[in-house]
């Protein structure tokens, strides 16, 4: 591993000697201060390509496999595990001898149960728009150029040709030292457009182009393990192919690095949008994430909080990141599963105070595809990090275990439940059922407690999108917030095409096609 990050290779290996080749003037540079005896140079490129050679099955092993080598219970490479199955067969046994013998009890406990999964939901955007003091709050550091630490960024590109250009004048316009930029271009072998348009495109010595072999699981984040073995950085951040950071993100999160203790490994820049008033669709997108990154993320960040994280500009401690046992190949949100997994070891995340701005799907193919990947992805995770509730509970604390549950179970099912449940309210309305003269008060009060807390929900989640533009500057935006229950029917479209996928094809990575908007982005 030190010699795939500091390009320093041995070449002669005697008994009381070693002789190296140095990649490039870096290399050099290195070698002289760590006193070693270099007697060649070699082009960075070829010595990246020679490496890939000799240890390319080793490197796309440890890509695929590290996690569930090292710590088995946390990788996704299994769906569920036995106990888990037998609980969900004896939990369907009950069911259908609950709706055989006794229908009308099973519907209201089904009333019940779903009352307090929608108000647990509610009850976390309630959270969201009170206002909170950051126990994390610290004045940043100040780093001269020469005190700021090595940066990795990694960026995974696949059929990304429609943004490559826009990608690499973002990267260059980075404020960060270059001789301490580490940036690695993650590409596919079998992309032989994108490899072909990279190779047109002069790269700056700080750039590496890092050519992944073909291999299942065809992911994100094993494309990311990867290219992690190459990393020489004290800090890494991943941004996506489309992403326009802002300039000082990398200097404003490596003085909050230096200024917060050991335990705060990971900071979560905002997400938004640069095409946000483009149509219908990615207005309900851009109020989404304002209410994720500018409402219940610092939230949870500030109460110390399991966070799940976005799939880009998240910063991490190299080391902790390491000792974490990198992404998870099989898991199509390892963002959300590794902020869960540094909560379990005890660690913190925060979030920066930067944006980066991102296309927001405006085709409802392509969005639904997405959406449908991001929430399999979170029923994931939850499978995983379920397997043994008892431990999970005693790492992550009574509060961080019904946080994980509301955040991932609780989003799941309502997400599933939702149409359900507003379809047959409306009927039930309509048909004079809602409230029959003939049923009991303990009927009434179950059918009433959960319309209470449907409407509540509608209420709550539109004045926490409301609140979340005004605080992103998008007040213009506001009148969307009105059409958001309509949004959130496809978002329940979106959540049962993950469960089929799930089940059918638990580790495919629905694409998201990108540079498909006609506004062009602005800082």
């Amino acid at each position: 591993i030190d010699a795939l990050q500091s390009r320093l290779l041995p070449l002669v290996i005697m008994p009381n000697q070693i002789h190296y080749v140095a990649a490039g003037l870096s290399g050099i540079k290195l070698g002289l201060e760590r006193k070693l005896s270099l007697i060649a140079q070699a082009d960075p490129d070829e010595i990246l390509h020679a490496m890939q050679v000799v240890f390319g099955k080793q490197l796309l092993y440890n890509a695929r496999f590290h996690l569930r080598d090292s710590t088995p219970t946390y990788s996704a490479v299994k769906r569920i595990t036995m106990s888990q199955a037998i609980a969900m067969l004896i939990g369907f046994f009950v069911l259908i001898v609950g709706l055989v013998l006794k229908p009308q009890l099973m519907a209201n406990a089904g009333v019940v149960l779903f009352s307090i999964t929608f108000l647990s939901v509610v009850s976390l955007r309630l959270a969201a728009i009170m206002p909170v003091k950051n126990k994390h709050s610290l004045e940043p550091a100040t780093l001269s150029d020469n005190e700021l630490p090595v940066y990795s960024v990694m960026v995974p590109l696949f059929r990304e040709t429609s943004v490559i250009h826009q990608l690499i004048g973002s990267l260059n316009a980075l404020d960060y030292p270059t001789d301490k930029l580490d940036i690695k271009l993650v590409l596919e072998a079998d992309d032989k457009a994108m490899i072909a348009a990279m190779s047109e495109i002069p790269l700056r010595s700080h750039f590496e182009v890092i050519i992944v072999p073909k291999a299942k699981p065809q992911t994100k984040p094993k494309a990311l393990n990867y290219a992690l073995q190459f990393a020489r950085g004290e800090l890494v951040v991943i941004f996506d192919a489309e992403d326009i950071p802002q300039p000082n993100q990398l200097r404003l999160a490596a003085q909050k690095f230096a200024a917060s203790p050991k335990d705060m490994v990971c900071l979560q820049a905002k997400l938004t949008f640069y095409n946000a008033n483009e149509n219908w669709m990615t207005r309900q997108f851009t109020i989404e994430y304002a209410v994720l990154f500018d409402l219940v993320l610092p939230m949870l960040a500030s109460m110390s909080l399991p966070l799940p994280l976005g799939g880009t500009s998240n910063h991490f401690r190299m080391g902790a990141l390491r000792k974490l046992g990198w992404w998870d190949p099989f898991n199509v949100t390892e963002d959300a599963d590794l902020g869960i997994r540094l909560a379990r070891f005890g660690w913190c995340a925060d979030v920066l105070d930067s944006s980066t701005f991102e296309e927001a799907n405006n085709d409802l193919g392509n969005w639904m595809s997405q959406r449908a990947r991001w929430l399999k992805g979170w029923i994931q995770t939850w499978f995983v990090h379920m397997r043994n509730p008892v431990l999970l509970w005693r790492q992550l604390g009574g509060v961080g275990f019904l946080t994980m549950q509301v955040i991932m179970a609780g989003i799941i099912v309502s997400t599933l439940v939702h149409p359900i449940f507003l379809v047959a309210t409306i009927w039930a309305i309509g048909s004079g059922q809602f409230f029959p003269l003939e049923q009991n008060w303990w009927v009434v009060l179950v059918s009433g407690t959960g319309l209470a807390i449907l409407l509540a929900g509608y209420g709550v989640t539109i004045f926490a999108g409301w609140l979340a533009l005004r605080k992103r500057g998008l007040g213009p935006l506001w009148p969307s917030v009105l059409a958001m229950p309509f949004y959130w029917l496809l978002i329940s479209a979106g959540g049962w095409l993950a469960l089929k996928q799930f089940i059918t094809h638990p580790f495919h990575w629905n694409k998201t096609r990108h540079g498909i908007s006609k506004i062009n982005p602005r800082r």
